[in-house]
Order: C-alpha cells, then structure tokens, then sequence
C-alpha cells in the first residue's frame, strides 16, 4: 500500500515540475511576441515586405562600402609598417664632471626595425648632431653607448 503511494508522490511531483518548466516556456513564448510586436507592430505582411526590402537594401550599401574600404585598408596596412612605430629616447651628460643632462640620444624604427638614431652632443665648444642609419636592428656605424641603449628601447617596442 505504501508503494502505490510512493509512485503517487513521485508521479506527482514530475508532474508538477513538467508543468513549471511549461509555464515558463509559456511566459517566454508571450514575452517575445510582445517585445516582437512593440518593435515590429502587429501587422506581419508589412514585416515581411518592407522591413525586408530595408534590410536587404542596408546589406547592399555595407558591401558596397566593405568593396570601397578594403583596398583602403590594405594600403593603410602596407604604409603604416614603413612609417615610425618605435621610439626609444635618452638624456644624457656627455661629461661626468661638469655639465647637466642636455645631450641626447633619440631611436625612430619602423616596423621592421629600419630608422634612424640621431644624438645631439652638448659640448662647450658647441652642439653636434649625428644621424646614424640602422637597418633591421643593425646600424652600418660604431654606436655610443647611450645610442645603443635607445636602440635596444626602441627595439623592443611591440
């Protein structure tokens, strides 16, 4: 007699909890129609042949600008790589006795390490400038030590 009952419960509660999942797919159902409706309106013909003739209209005009913008892109991509992306830049005092911090040493690099490291020396006889070309990280002349350094900075720039 307790087994009838048992399975009485525990029919009960599936049923219970079969109804619960179908209440709330119920209030989901109502809940997109009526977001559907406050968007759309009620009238469905005017959905299917004016909202899609705008949509399919939109479409058109995102791929024909798409066309238009990706030779652009790819030229922007190409010219941005020559153009200076890495910087590395020290002051410095060329003299350890007297004197401040007015010379300095500058690192401009292209995406594929290729630039230039100009140093401005402050002496007391004057200023002088170096420009120093380097070439995939490399350069062609001897480098100061600082100018090493803003090479390195510049270098490993991501």
């Amino acid at each position: 007699m307790f087994q009838n009952i048992q399975i009485e419960n525990s029919t009960l509660i599936a049923f219970g909890g079969l109804l619960a999942i179908l209440a709330v797919t119920l209030w989901l159902a109502l809940d997109t129609r009526r977001k559907w409706n406050r968007v759309f309106g009620k009238n469905r013909a005017n959905i299917q042949d004016g909202f899609t003739k705008d949509v399919l209209l939109r479409l058109g005009k995102i791929e024909t600008e798409l066309h238009i913008l990706e030779p652009q892109t790819a030229f922007f991509n190409k010219t941005s790589r020559a153009s200076i992306q890495k910087i590395g830049f020290k002051r410095y005092n060329p003299f350890q006795d007297t004197g401040s911090d007015q010379s300095f040493s500058v690192a401009l690099l292209d995406h594929h390490n290729t630039g230039v490291v100009i140093s401005s020396l402050y002496l007391r006889e004057g200023v002088r400038v170096y420009a120093k070309k380097i070439e995939e990280g490399r350069a062609g002349q001897a480098l100061f030590n600082e100018e090493k350094e803003v090479l390195e900075e510049a270098i490993q720039e991501s």
